[in-house]
C-alpha cells in the first residue's frame, strides 16, 4: 500500500505551529539546548536542523561545512515517518 504524505506547510497555520513546536523541542531535547552538542555533530560531518529568527515559521538544515538550507518537513499520514525537502539555500 503506497503512503500518503503530508506537507506540514498544506497544515491549517495552528497545526503548522504546533509541528514546528514539536519539532523544535525534539530537537532541544536532543540536543539538551546545549550548542556545544550542536558543535559535536557538526564536527561528526552530521548536519543539524534548528529554527533562525531572520526566517520565522521556517525550519534551517546547516551542514558542516557551513552551507545553509530552509526545510520543509513531511510527514507520512500517521505521523511515523516523514521526509526533508530542500525549500531553497540561505
Amino acid at each position: 500500500m503506497h503512503e500518503q504524505k503530508i506537507n506540514v506547510n498544506d497544515l491549517p497555520p495552528d497545526e503548522q505551529d504546533k509541528f514546528h513546536d514539536d519539532f523544535a523541542r525534539w530537537i532541544e531535547e536532543e540536543f539538551n539546548g546545549d550548542s556545544s552538542e550542536a558543535e559535536d555533530v557538526l564536527a561528526d560531518g552530521v548536519p543539524i536542523y534548528y529554527r533562525d529568527e531572520n526566517y520565522p515559521g521556517e525550519t534551517i538544515r546547516e551542514y558542516p561545512d557551513g552551507r545553509r538550507e530552509i526545510v520543509k518537513v513531511i510527514l507520512s499520514e500517521d505521523n511515523t515517518s516523514y521526509e526533508i525537502v530542500v525549500v531553497r539555500s540561505v
